[in-house]
């Protein structure tokens, strides 16, 4: 449309310049020119909004070209997953058939194994009831076991609670007895406890001279002090035991040995607490051990000084304790 209107411009140009024409031709090819003038400008207008609206288009036809080139590039990555996933699926449906080939094996095998349990389960039953009849038998002899028991510990916290006052009884009695005789501590006196007993140890030279079963003075001060404990001490037994060293007794008469001699030493003490004290005979007991009992081994004066005397043992009365231990 440009290029039209430039070209009837160009031919009004050349048409008033080639001739002369009237006043009346003039004005006519004056507006004439005018209006080729405003079509020239209106086409320069219009043209540069063509030239803008082609540079939008080219923009446009740029980013669709992008827009196609990833849309093509998307379109081959969709295509190779594709492809990919027709692989695993491929995969996966001959897994599958792997797997159901290998689940209907196995359900064959496992339909076999049932139908021997099924075939097992009567006796598995009657196992079961048996062994319920001998759970319920060892439960009955479990609680028959518990009643014993608790039978049981009820008679030995009594056993207990006699030792118990045993002891205390046997250290109150090892307490009287080193009272008692407290005066004779450095004399060859030893009161000790021992194995629930009270023993009174005296060496030889605490009661009788050498060679001798005859108490002198102090040993039968210290017999007579012992008997004031012992007669007030109803339930204690005394067992009276005399020992020798190793050295050989030369005696004549009744008494030859040392057997003798420490059967004779036990029986003195045991006269003299009967006639220094209340006590009934019955609790006493006399017994000699010689010279094989020793408390020092060693071939010494004074080791054989520590042999030769007399233990008087006090035992607690354990009647009570044995009747009880008899009805268990």
């Amino acid at each position: 449309m440009k290029k039209n209107i430039i070209i009837s411009v160009s031919i009004c140009i050349a048409v008033l310049l080639g001739s002369c024409v009237t006043k009346q031709k003039y004005n006519e090819l004056q507006n004439q020119y005018k209006k080729c003038q405003a079509d020239l400008t209106f086409a320069n207008s219009e043209n540069v909004d063509y030239s803008n609206a082609k540079k939008q288009l080219t923009a446009q036809v740029e980013a669709l070209t992008k827009e196609s080139e990833q849309l093509k590039k998307d379109t081959l990555s969709l295509s190779r997953r594709l492809r990919q996933s027709e692989r695993d699926l491929a995969k996966a449906t001959k897994d599958y058939d792997d797997l159901l080939k290998d689940f209907t094996r196995l359900n064959a095998n496992n339909q076999s194994q049932m139908n021997d349990l099924l075939s097992n389960i009567d006796r598995y039953k009657d196992e079961l009831s048996a062994k319920e009849k001998l759970l319920n038998a060892q439960q009955d002899s479990l609680d028959q076991a518990k009643v014993e028991l608790a039978v049981k510990e009820a008679r030995l916290l009594d056993m207990q609670n006699i030792l118990n006052q045993k002891d205390a009884e046997v250290k109150a009695l090892k307490d009287k007895v080193t009272a008692a005789l407290k005066g004779f501590e450095g004399s060859g006196l030893n009161v000790y406890e021992k194995d629930g007993k009270v023993y009174v140890s005296m060496e030889d030279k605490l009661l009788f001279p050498s060679a001798s079963w005859e108490l002198n003075a102090q040993g039968l001060n210290a017999i007579k002090k012992l008997a004031s404990v012992l007669e007030n001490e109803k339930d204690i037994f005394v067992l009276i035991e005399g020992h020798t060293d190793n050295v050989p007794f030369r005696g004549n008469g009744q008494v030859k040995d040392n057997w003798d001699l420490s059967v004779m030493r036990a029986t003195s003490v045991v006269k003299a607490l009967l006639q220094n004290g209340n006590i009934e005979p019955v609790r006493l007991s006399a017994s000699g051990r010689s010279e094989y009992l020793p408390i020092d081994s060693n071939n010494t004066p004074e080791a054989r000084a520590k042999n030769r005397r007399t233990e008087i043992i006090l035992t607690p009365n354990l009647d009570q304790l044995f009747q009880l231990i008899q009805n268990n």
